[in-house]
């Protein structure tokens, strides 16, 4: 089966950090750069099943410290400021004038970071499963408020933190925190499997709790999602209090498209329906009935059709 793959490599962007990438697709398709979820994830197959190759040309790449980037699940020099000059880096080594920009979940948050930064570059914004980078996006999983619907998976997670240090979800989160980066290698794993476990748990429609941990373990992400999720979180990923919010003014010009799965239990559907109120006439918000994941198949078909209609 052809992979469409044109050119793939790695990209140095500065301090210390190569980033892998992948140029996919029709050569002389509409460009578009697709942004990864986490912070942490990598890009994977299921990512490129959203486009389609005779169309389009999109160049995936994997986030520093993630994947198969250099080097692996490192936090230096690792911030939102930096992930932002990365897609501008990219752009202009592929000498796109303008591109279309995709991305889910962390990625959602990270597609808006980029073009309220560099709104002259962005055609348009495909975007799901949202992601705002606010206090209240890391309290849902961090506080648990999801612990309604996974009461035994929930009760699990908190098992490790002692009853004094669970007094707020920053508070469990810093514990997570130390012990994932202990010098004791066997609890650093233990933390980092439980931590992505519980975030897992939220992810799907159709939830198969053995098959969850069982993918968590094997997962090659796995220790670069729980460290730079705890990184980026714990330092309010890097920028001021409500910045989409209050920065949406210099995108609304851009046509944009929210795809968000109405039984999203790792970012919930408020934070679609109310970034598409204030964004405006320029933004379509779809609801969808499914997940978090893309890979979900109402998800997955609402993607498809978007970046066949939206993307060209």
């Amino acid at each position: 089966m052809q992979d469409y793959v044109n050119d793939h490599g790695y990209i140095a962007v500065g301090d210390g950090h190569e980033l892998y990438f992948e140029d996919w697709g029709n050569p002389n398709g509409e460009p578009i750069i697709s942004l990864h979820g986490g912070p942490g994830a990598m890009f994977t197959d299921s990512h490129k099943a959203i486009f389609d190759p005779l169309k389009h040309r999109v160049i995936f790449y994997d986030q520093r410290g993630c994947g198969r980037s250099k080097p692996f699940a490192s936090t230096t020099h690792n911030t939102t400021q930096d992930l932002v000059d990365d897609i501008e880096k990219i752009r202009k080594k592929f000498g796109f004038e303008t591109m279309h920009v995709a991305g889910g979940s962390w990625g959602s948050a990270l597609a808006l970071f980029y073009a309220i930064a560099y709104p002259a570059h962005v055609k348009s914004l495909l975007i799901w499963s949202v992601f705002l980078a606010e206090q209240f996006d890391t309290n849902w999983v961090n506080e648990g408020y999801s612990r309604y619907h996974f009461p035994a998976e929930w009760a699990r997670f908190i098992s490790h933190v002692p009853k004094t240090r669970r007094m707020s979800g920053d508070s469990i989160m810093h514990y997570y925190a130390a012990q994932m980066r202990s010098n004791d290698t066997k609890r650093a794993t233990l933390f980092a499997l439980e931590w992505a476990l519980w975030e897992a748990t939220l992810m799907s429609i159709s939830y198969d709790p053995i098959e969850t941990e069982n993918e968590v373990r094997t997962d090659p992400d796995t220790l670069s999602l729980a460290l730079l999720e705890t990184h980026y979180f714990l330092h309010h990923c890097f920028v001021p209090k409500n910045y989409i919010r209050k920065n949406l003014d210099k995108i609304t010009h851009i046509r944009c498209t929210i795809i968000q799965g109405r039984f999203d239990m790792c970012t919930p559907p408020v934070n679609a329906y109310e970034l598409a109120k204030v964004y405006g006439e320029n933004a379509h918000l779809a609801f969808v009935n499914s997940g978090h994941r893309r890979s979900d198949p109402e998800m997955m078909a609402a993607l498809q059709e978007s970046a066949l209609v939206q993307l060209v």
